[in-house]
């Protein structure tokens, strides 16, 4: 080859990347452009309702409550309040919060069994506590929204957690050709389990069209709450999820890049119905009410809300979960039980998810999950927002959160790198049979931990043989 040919070819390759280049900045800005470019919350109250006025209050007054980190307080005009609140989890999840000093912070967490709200978290950087932002539904819910996916799945789409998937692209692209990619040699496959816990977009995209469907998307969303109004003590914005027609954008939507948004109070709620077998709870603040002279006014009682999927669609994906701290996208911050002594007696299961968003653009990064798995006893979502300035991630909050409820001691956050879904999936020597448990128990190192960590309210799950990945709380049936 001569000199001269060898330059044209280089010149032509040259110009073709050009041309690739140009052609994916094009797609990335009209993806952009067709977002809500939503803002930064505001410190108002969220606009829906809230039934605080039904005890002779006004949101405001729970709002100082919250502000002030108190579970209890005296209302203007004599009555006694005592809110749901874990004052201890409270005040850790904001002075973590303060330590990182992320852009915003925000944190809900809950009983999955009563209802319970035991900690509302609202941080804007410079140490402000603003309790409205775990109630507004201005977040973009990105790869959270994969649990629905794959609840619909498995429930309408007669899929099981162990089918495999071919695609193409790699895991974090979505592609129009990839959304059929066809079995052959050289394909690469992958497990709707493994694509929960890798949160593979091409996976889901290929699942949110192939085996749900725009209509189906849609039933599951407003099965699990969205574009419903939230009964709650204080006032909840409506979550929302536009599900578009298109094939691509409904690829992107199953996936998490689609035009749906949640509130943090929410997301607890979604994670209560999936560890709950299907039946999420009414969420509850305020526990009681009595007059000066200590007369109980009201006192509240555990009321299902709604019910969401079937308990073996909710034991399925709650397992799927399970592998997300195991070996997926949280286990980097968990780590293993050797290090995680919570992991030593109990299973964490869990859903991340990150997209960037807003204006200016800032990063979020979420975590929602449950624990422990088979007894679950608290449910919470986290999400940090990171501007140019890194933090930390929600899964790292996550965990913190956990071992404050549950006793154990903390932990430093990982060190992150750019190297994700990098670590090689493996299946599990043994998985739980019909009916087991995945409650952990005790090794002799986790029960030196236990012995050494200090005692919080909240006892540590016991085995129990017999209980099932999720509780049956409710008939064996879809609602809502």
């Amino acid at each position: 080859m001569t000199r001269r040919a060898g330059g044209k070819r280089f010149r032509r390759i040259t110009a073709a990347g050009i041309v690739l280049l140009a052609g994916w900045a094009l797609a990335t800005a009209v993806v952009a452009a067709n977002r809500h470019q939503l803002p930064p919350p505001t410190r108002s109250e969220p606009d829906s309702g809230g039934s605080a006025f039904d005890h002779g209050f006004t949101p405001a007054d729970l709002h100082a409550f919250l502000q002030a980190g108190r579970p209890d307080g005296i209302l203007p005009n004599g009555n006694r309040v005592a809110l749901s609140l874990n004052e201890e989890l409270q005040a850790q999840i904001f002075a973590l919060f303060r330590r990182f000093d992320p852009l915003y912070g925000v944190f809900a967490a809950m009983e999955p069994d009563t209802g319970r709200v035991v900690a509302l978290v609202g941080y804007r950087r410079g140490g402000e506590s603003d309790p409205w932002l775990p109630l507004k539904a201005i977040y973009p819910a990105a790869s959270l929204i994969k649990v629905i996916t794959a609840s619909a799945a498995i429930e309408r789409g007669k899929v099981s957690p162990q089918d495999e998937f071919s695609y193409r692209g790699g895991i974090y692209g979505i592609t129009r050709g990839g959304i059929h990619a066809r079995d052959g040699r050289g394909t690469p496959k992958m497990t709707l389990e493994e694509a929960i816990a890798r949160s593979a977009n091409a996976v889901f995209g290929k699942v949110a069209v192939n085996h749900v469907g725009g209509p189906v998307l849609e039933e599951y969303l407003a099965k699990f709450g969205f574009g419903q109004k939230i009964p709650f003590d204080l006032p909840v914005e409506t979550s929302l999820g536009q599900v578009p027609k298109g094939e691509f954008e409904l690829a992107r939507t199953g996936a998490g890049f689609g035009e749906v948004y949640v509130s943090p109070l929410h997301m607890a709620m979604i994670m209560s119905a999936i560890a709950s077998g299907g039946a999420m709870p009414r969420p509850v603040l305020i526990d009681r009410i009595e007059d000066r002279d200590g007369k109980p006014l009201y006192e509240s009682s555990p009321e299902k809300w709604r019910d969401t999927v079937l308990p073996e669609t909710a034991n399925a994906v709650v397992g799927m979960m399970v592998k997300t701290v195991e070996m997926g996208t949280s286990h980097r911050t968990f780590g293993t039980p050797g290090r995680t002594p919570l992991l030593q007696d109990m299973d964490v299961a869990a859903k991340t998810g990150s997209l960037s968003g807003w204006t200016p653009s800032v990063h979020f990064e979420w975590f929602a999950g449950v624990a422990p798995v088979g007894s679950p006893r608290l449910a919470l979502s986290a999400l940090v927002v990171n501007d140019n300035r890194w933090k930390i991630k929600g899964s790292y909050v996550g965990k913190e959160a956990f071992n404050s409820y549950f006793g154990y001691p903390s932990s430093m956050p990982p060190v992150y790198t750019k190297a994700r879904g990098s670590r090689k999936w493996t299946q599990p020597v043994r998985t739980a049979g019909k009916g087991e448990p995945t409650v952990k128990a005790k090794s002799k190192k986790g029960k030196k931990a236990v012995k050494a960590r200090k005692r919080a309210p909240a006892k540590t799950a016991e085995k129990d043989v017999g209980k099932p990945l999720a509780v049956n709380s409710s008939p064996a049936r879809p609602g809502g």
